[in-house]
């Protein structure tokens, strides 16, 4: 698993590739900790390289998501490799 966090243009892109899976999610939750508490931000999260995720990684995105919103922030997740996407249909998580 790799996550490459960048900021540009006022927007903060967090790109997952690889697989996040019950171990990798511990260590990408330390990576996004900073961002999830800072106040305002436009997080667009891309997952288009993510080729595995397990429910630990789920539960993961989710807090991530409500700690940006809650902080008066945006969220928004614009590409989903196909083996993420079916994981997020299955789940309701792509509503």
């Amino acid at each position: 698993m790799k996550t490459t966090i960048q900021e540009t243009d006022g927007k903060t892109l967090v790109s997952v590739q690889g697989e996040l899976d019950t171990n990798s999610s511990v260590i990408f939750q330390k990576n996004i900790a900073p961002l999830m508490e800072k106040e305002g931000l436009d997080v667009e999260l891309n997952l288009e390289e993510l080729e595995y995720i397990s429910s630990k990684a789920l539960r993961v995105i989710v807090s991530f998501q409500q700690a940006v919103l809650a902080n008066h922030g945006s969220f928004c997740i614009p590409k989903v490799s196909d083996p993420v996407r079916e994981v997020f249909d299955m789940t309701g998580l792509s509503k």
